[in-house]
């Protein structure tokens, strides 16, 4: 199937069908009740940020070549994407209970931290994104004539695209003051993403040997200074 073609279908899909009939089907106040605003502002801001790492994403022309590559972890990432919605709407209902234990967490403040979150995430993952050119499109292999790169964002964390992810995972169940979806997705999101970086890493330390060794010396994965 043509790229372009694989691009549209994924937006349309993803973005504009698969998730809105969840919602209108089992949260449907969330699109009508004033009090949802920064709520429904946080899911309109993580398809802006989906809508550009779509588009600087290159996509290849095989979907049975993509999941050929790793297809253990494509297929758990699969699942994740498929059960997306269901998390979101674990949290929308969670959070009432949170508020109720904890006031402060049902601050609207809680919401629009979460969404500044949720807009760093994803500035950082589409920075990381787009400085990869025409690589990083999510097959686990290393391209002819790719460089390392180290620069921009790469020069503070090696991982930019998925330590971007997590902050905006953190900031969209924080933007539904959800403590509970907040570190379960979160935790599980990150077991998954651990295993794909450090496939990730090995691979590059077998093509760009000392080169790679010497900028991960330099550099943490996820989080500058921590790890």
């Amino acid at each position: 199937m043509n790229p372009v073609v694989r691009k549209v279908l994924y937006v349309v899909g993803w973005y504009l069908v698969y998730p809105q009939a969840w919602y209108l089907w089992l949260i449907p106040e969330l699109f009508t009740g004033p009090e949802y605003r920064l709520m429904l502002a946080a899911i309109l801001v993580s398809y802006v940020i989906g809508l550009l790492d779509t588009y600087f994403r290159p996509f290849s022309e095989s979907i049975r070549g993509d999941l050929e590559t790793n297809p253990v972890y494509n297929l758990v990432l699969l699942g994740l994407f498929l059960l997306n919605p269901l998390f979101v709407v674990a949290a929308f209902r969670e959070g009432p209970a949170v508020a109720r234990l904890l006031p402060f967490w049902g601050s609207p403040l809680v919401s629009v931290a979460g969404i500044a979150l949720l807009v760093v995430g994803g500035a950082v993952t589409v920075a990381g994104r787009a400085q990869l050119a025409g690589y990083g499109s999510g097959v686990l292999r290393i391209e002819e004539g790719q460089r390392l790169v180290t620069s921009g964002v790469y020069g503070v964390i090696r991982h930019p695209i998925y330590g971007g992810g997590l902050i905006g995972v953190v900031g969209l169940y924080a933007a539904f003051r959800s403590l509970v979806m907040l570190v379960a997705v979160t935790a599980l999101y990150f077991v998954v993403i651990r295993h794909r970086l450090l496939f990730e890493e090995r691979m590059l330390v077998d093509e760009f040997g000392d080169e790679y060794r010497n900028y991960m010396k330099k550099t943490k994965r996820l989080i500058p200074y921590v790890y």
